[in-house]
């Protein structure tokens, strides 16, 4: 269980910011479209300082989660062991 909730929260972290809000292209019904071709795919801009600096500031957020998440696991290990012994 305790597997399956990091990998969650390391596919969160790696996914962009926008990736859910991105609609489909809405294409003219067939009556409607004209002799002369579609225009062309659009060239992202260049990566700018801002979205650096994102994606830094999501990088370091990814490894914190992850340091924190095995700081729980293994304090729940330990607590196992002592839990044992004095069984």
């Amino acid at each position: 269980m305790r597997a399956v909730v990091a990998c969650v929260l390391v596919v969160l972290f790696c996914l962009p910011v926008g990736a859910a809000t991105a609609a489909p292209a809405q294409l003219a019904p067939y009556a409607q479209q004209t002799a002369t071709a579609p225009p062309g795919p659009t060239i992202d801009t260049p990566p700018t300082e801002q979205d650096a600096a994102n994606s830094r500031q999501r990088l370091v957020i990814g490894i914190a989660a992850i340091v924190l998440l095995g700081i729980v696991v293994l304090g729940h290990r330990a607590r196992r062991k002592r839990a044992k012994k004095s069984s």
